[in-house]
């Protein structure tokens, strides 16, 4: 019956593309990049769309309604909606990255950026670190299925076609989840940085007592080491918090999705 709906009416199908379409281009594990390449990107799309494959069926699926009369804004809405939801999703990755930017720079070591496979774009030792680390949990902890929960559902909160409205509740609600990015990066590498600070207040203090002492030298190695052995200590419950803040992230969304309904 799937296959029947695929190939009996392949422009509702490319209608329900575009949704999961704007998700998979912002979001960082599921870019053509991370999945390798684009051909494979859209087959995985297709699978996700499989269980919305039965909204084609009925007689007053938005996909049947807005058929004859579907153009530019209908597209770049569904587009800009999955985009949305790709870019809220995303933000722990975008906090970890940024918790190992932080520590990267203030223990010296920032210009020893590659390039990070989970985003796609040139990051930290640490950020690499930590977005894989977070990757493995994501999965493990039901993030994917959480991600496409927020898909299925945002059909039902968002109905395709419909229009929406961006006040400032919604407007609110977007700046809440800017301060749940600074606000996970922050606290991720707040342990580090505050032994990173003592270290440089000892070391200032050895450098007054003994001039001759080139303690810059020393400042590196001896950061780096006490952070690896923070990070040892502190990394179960420092992910515990990056995971609560993901829950908080998909309840945002669907109340986001809710606030955009116009009625």
């Amino acid at each position: 019956m799937l296959i029947n709906s695929l190939v009996d009416q392949p422009f509702q199908l490319s209608l329900l593309f575009l949704r999961p379409l704007g998700i998979f281009v912002i979001f960082p594990l599921l870019s053509s990049r991370s999945l390798g390449g684009s051909l494979i990107r859209n087959g995985v799309i297709i699978a996700c769309l499989l269980p919305v494959i039965p909204l084609l069926q009925q007689p007053d699926s938005p996909f049947q309604v807005y058929q004859d009369s579907v153009g530019i804004g209908f597209v770049a809405q569904e587009i800009l909606t999955g985009m949305l939801i790709g870019f809220v999703a995303a933000i722990p990755f975008w906090a970890l990255d940024s918790a190992g930017y932080l520590i990267d720079t203030i223990r010296g070591s920032s210009l020893s950026s590659v390039i990070n496979p989970a985003l796609g774009e040139a990051a930290s030792v640490f950020g690499i670190l930590f977005t894989q680390l977070y990757m493995t949990l994501f999965f493990i902890n039901d993030g994917f299925s959480l991600l496409m929960g927020t898909l299925y559902d945002s059909y039902r909160l968002l109905p395709p076609g419909h229009d929406i409205t961006l006040d400032k509740a919604w407007l609110d609600i977007l700046l809440q989840q800017w301060t749940l990015l600074t606000g996970l990066a922050v606290s991720f590498a707040l342990p580090s940085m505050v032994i990173m600070l003592l270290v440089d207040m000892a070391l200032g203090l050895i450098n007054r007592s003994a001039q001759q002492l080139n303690v810059f030298f020393l400042a590196m190695p001896v950061k780096s080491i006490l952070v690896v052995f923070i990070l040892i200590i502190s990394i179960a419950s420092s992910m515990g918090v990056v995971m609560d803040g993901q829950s908080e992230i998909f309840q945002n969304l669907h109340i986001m999705l809710k606030v955009m309904h116009h009625e």
